[in-house]
């Protein structure tokens, strides 16, 4: 139970660094509902599953002796954040020359990058192949060959459920009115600043190919 807990504290610890699952909640909850963000929630949540059931099952073994498994999944990754962090900053900046109405331009980007909000979130998720490493060391002690097959089943559950939940309460602080009202103020400088830094993650992922080679 305290190797579960602890595992718990490190992923909550994880979940609320800055990156672009963070990224992509905080901007969804600010300039849409909140069941369209809950969907973008649900698909990361999924995403979590998919990384946290291949780390139980080895996957981490098979990159290790394969690199260019890793580096595909990181240049698509990289293509993915790339062109969600275009169409953002794209977004954004015509706003910002036509000076339109920042709530209605807001949400036509919204829409535009995220018509499928759950397929948004999953991918967003899956784009960042280096969740797989950090799985990988903080299920360490799990992965052991003492460590019971209870054990992996418990954290397949209970991860992607924690994820969920604290990406909801997230959700709930930052859709609160006085932060819609303010994103509605400053919704595109935003959505430029969001872009550039989903820009700044692909090109951070495009270079760690570069440093495998």
């Amino acid at each position: 139970m305290s190797l579960l807990l602890t595992i718990c504290a490190l992923h909550f610890v994880a979940q609320l660094s800055p990156g672009p699952d963070v990224l992509l909640i905080a901007r969804s909850s600010a300039s849409t509902s909140r069941a369209n963000t809950l969907k973008i929630i649900l698909g990361i949540s999924v995403g979590i599953l998919v990384w946290v059931v291949l780390t139980l099952l080895g996957f981490t073994v098979l990159v290790e002796q394969f690199p260019w498994i890793q580096q595909i999944l990181m240049l698509v990754g990289g293509l993915f954040l790339a062109r969600m962090g275009w169409a953002m900053l794209n977004g954004g900046l015509k706003t910002l020359k036509q000076h339109t109405g920042i709530e209605t331009d807001g949400q036509q980007v919204a829409t535009a990058d995220a018509q499928n909000y759950f397929l948004s979130g999953l991918l967003t998720n899956l784009s960042n192949p280096k969740t797989l490493i950090y799985f990988s060391s903080v299920f360490s002690l799990a992965l052991s060959s003492s460590a019971s097959s209870h054990l992996k089943t418990q954290l397949a559950i209970i991860i992607p459920i924690q994820t969920f939940l604290v990406f909801t309460l997230l959700m709930l602080i930052l859709s609160r009115p006085k932060i819609k009202t303010a994103y509605q103020r400053s919704g595109s400088y935003i959505d430029v600043i969001s872009g550039g830094l989903f820009l700044i993650f692909a090109i951070w992922l495009w270079y760690d190919v570069l440093a495998i080679f």
